[in-house]
């Protein structure tokens, strides 16, 4: 059978099918995955097809390499089964949407009084960072993210513009989540995100909130508020 051409998306088949023998319990924590060779035999695919795609699993800590002797599967945190519920990026990637994010702003927020804070006193001093998400140059969303200091500073600061709920669940390891409390509203939009998105006063935006709690940290640790247009959610899930 002639090998599969290498494409720029054909990694992310690579990557799923290693995924699923993973989570299937076939391969378990700190066993050896196939060879290189054998995965572009059974998946009929290039070797810099494989390559790729495990260099991003090992990114993002699902496996790691041993010198002369493979690749083998990572100890990975309960931590992790919560993800799905808390990535944007992975809700945007399930209904379709490629997207990076744009950090438009990271710096110091003292918590006002009558705000959306209020589960944090006021005049208390956390960390603000705001995203736009953007497929292309269209706007897809508007994010906005205040995090307790302690906590922002166990992000790893080079990947601010990746999946912010992948960077706080690979670095809070010592404090488990102990409970987050998630809401969604859709409502009319305001004049800012009308701009932004492109849309008028008759479309309705979508908008996430959630606080999220660690174990041994009493008060909350991190509040997000990501906002997205209704067609953007619509149009995936026709057909």
């Amino acid at each position: 059978m002639a090998k599969r051409e290498n494409s720029p998306t054909l990694y992310i088949y690579v990557k799923e099918y290693i995924m699923k023998l993973i989570i299937s319990g076939k391969y378990p924590a700190h066993s050896q995955l196939p060879t290189e060779y054998e995965l572009m035999e059974t998946l009929d695919v290039g070797r810099a097809t494989v390559r790729a795609a495990l260099a991003q699993l090992e990114n993002e800590g699902t496996i790691y390499k041993r010198q002369g002797v493979g690749t083998f599967v990572s100890e990975r945190s309960k931590h992790y089964g919560l993800e799905p519920f808390l990535s944007l990026n992975f809700m945007l990637k399930h209904v379709g949407m490629k997207n990076n994010n744009e950090v438009i702003e990271n710096d110091d927020y003292i918590v006002p009084e009558g705000s959306v804070l209020d589960r944090w006193e006021p005049g208390k001093t956390v960390k603000h960072l705001v995203r736009i998400r953007k497929s292309d140059n269209t706007v897809l969303g508007y994010e906005d993210n205040y995090y307790l200091p302690q906590i922002f500073e166990l992000l790893d600061q080079n990947e601010l513009d990746g999946s912010l709920a992948h960077n706080l669940l690979t670095n809070v390891e010592d404090n488990p989540i102990r409970r987050f409390d998630q809401s969604v509203i859709v409502r009319d939009p305001s004049e800012k995100e009308q701009e932004m998105f492109g849309i008028d006063i008759t479309e309705k935006v979508v908008e996430l909130r959630r606080w999220m709690y660690f174990e041994g940290i009493e008060e909350a640790a991190n509040y997000v508020s990501f906002t997205i247009p209704t067609h953007i959610l619509e149009f995936p899930f026709l057909g």
